[in-house]
């Protein structure tokens, strides 16, 4: 009970001296944290970091309809400082190419796992994939076919996708029964190349056009060009 005689001042205070504390419960170990910016590579792993912008870069440069890239917009989506991604890449200009790069090496790995046995199948297998390649995802394909490239060397072994033609160039020395050193191997497969980015390049920017099915179409052009060399595929 309270005194009459008791200021309620002090009365007020006393109170508040003897509201009992309320202790707080340590912090678990292992609770988890809100997420935060990515950690930082452990030493040695720079590459892995690098790996990942293009990966990232790669992802944004998907949709021929997305806004232009931006080394910001990269950094965002790896969740790193736009500082982390100059490291690597001093301009979007050198970063596209080795988006480039690495879309090429994608092809030539899709290329490399063709089964066909048969030199002049295997002509027609990569060209067919070549097709489709292109066609599920028609923005990684105008950036590897039609997006000018900061090139410092200007012989053929220098432009991105010169592994992914000489490929073809391979093959289709088989095909005809050539070298790959001879100029009628080089100049085939030039041609094959152009028709098969004629087709993709077609069926992208005219997409409601009413074209034949992909397959004979491909099949068609190869055979016709191969057939011009002298050789006849088998059917």
């Amino acid at each position: 009970m309270t005194s009459a005689n008791t200021d309620p001042a002090v009365e007020q205070a006393s109170r508040r001296r003897r509201r009992p504390r309320i202790a707080r419960e340590p912090r678990a170990t292992g609770q988890a944290r809100p997420k935060g910016p990515r950690q930082r590579n452990p030493r040695g792993q720079g590459e892995r970091l690098r790996d990942d912008i293009i990966e990232a870069a790669s992802r944004l440069l998907a949709d021929p309809a997305a806004p232009p890239l931006t080394l910001r917009a990269v950094a965002r989506a790896v969740g790193v400082a736009a500082t982390s991604v100059y490291l690597h890449f001093d301009s979007i200009e050198s970063l596209t190419l080795a988006v480039v790069n690495h879309l090429f090496g994608e092809l030539v790995r899709q290329q490399d796992e063709i089964t066909e046995t048969d030199p002049c199948q295997r002509v027609l297998a990569g060209a067919l994939l070549y097709c489709e390649f292109g066609l599920a995802s028609s923005g990684h394909y105008q950036l590897m076919f039609a997006t000018p490239l900061p090139l410092r060397e200007y012989t053929p072994e220098h432009f991105p996708g010169w592994k992914a033609f000489q490929q073809l160039i391979d093959r289709v020395a088989a095909c005809i029964g050539t070298d790959p050193e001879d100029p009628l191997a080089f100049f085939t497969a030039q041609l094959i190349w152009q028709q098969m980015h004629g087709i993709v390049s077609l069926r992208i920017s005219r997409s409601k056009f009413p074209w034949p099915p992909l397959e004979p179409t491909v099949r068609t052009a190869v055979d016709r060009l191969l057939t011009a060399t002298g050789h006849r595929p088998d059917p």
